[in-house]
């Protein structure tokens, strides 16, 4: 990545008259970003990417792409949560919860008390 961007209107300058010049510096940009990933990431966040770019081809305004961009971001961000909560469902709407599926019907935790501070 370049150590000094332009300046935010020398940017808006740039897409008004060398918008060209933009998307070439948005490019670089990029691949630069990605390739100081760890290895291991740098396909996922290629096809992330690639994603990206396509929904910004897909789209007649910039604000379609934005939009249709920042639905990603939002589906992509409840799938984590899902999966950090530890529960999911499967289309069928079968809970899927691992904790649950692994205790037998009717059983109870034992509850451990805790050595009382000397």
């Amino acid at each position: 990545m370049m150590n000094k961007w332009p300046s935010f209107d020398q940017l808006i300058q740039m897409a008004e008259t060398h918008p060209e010049a933009l998307e070439q510096f948005r490019q670089r940009e990029v691949e630069a970003l990605i390739a100081q990933a760890p290895k291991e990431m740098q396909r996922r966040l290629r096809g992330l990417q690639f994603q990206v770019d396509c929904q910004r081809k897909l789209h007649s305004s910039p604000l379609g792409s934005c939009i249709s961009i920042s639905k990603m971001m939002h589906s992509s961000v409840a799938r984590l949560q899902t999966a950090l909560s530890g529960y999911t469902q499967d289309p069928n709407g079968v809970n899927d919860n691992a904790e649950s599926d692994n205790r037998p019907s009717g059983s109870k935790g034992q509850v451990i008390p805790f050595p009382a501070a000397i």
